[in-house]
């Protein structure tokens, strides 16, 4: 992920109270945690569910089986 370009938004004092994107830097934060929690959800599921296979060994699978 390429650093964030960001704008500080201070009060009277010089406080930085909060941050100022531009609508690209934006998505692609959004698009950066969207991939974040379906890495989780997946981990959670595969945490709960014995009968999921690794994807690497699914890829394997498919190559030996010449459907990839």
């Amino acid at each position: 992920m390429h650093p964030i370009q960001k704008q500080y938004v201070t009060n009277e004092s010089g406080t930085k109270i909060a941050v100022q994107l531009d609508i690209s830097a934006f998505q692609q934060l959004e698009g950066y945690i969207e991939l974040l929690e379906d890495r989780i959800d997946l981990e959670l599921a595969m945490k709960g569910s014995p009968d999921l296979s690794d994807w690497d060994d699914f890829v394997k699978e498919l190559r030996k089986e010449g459907k990839l």
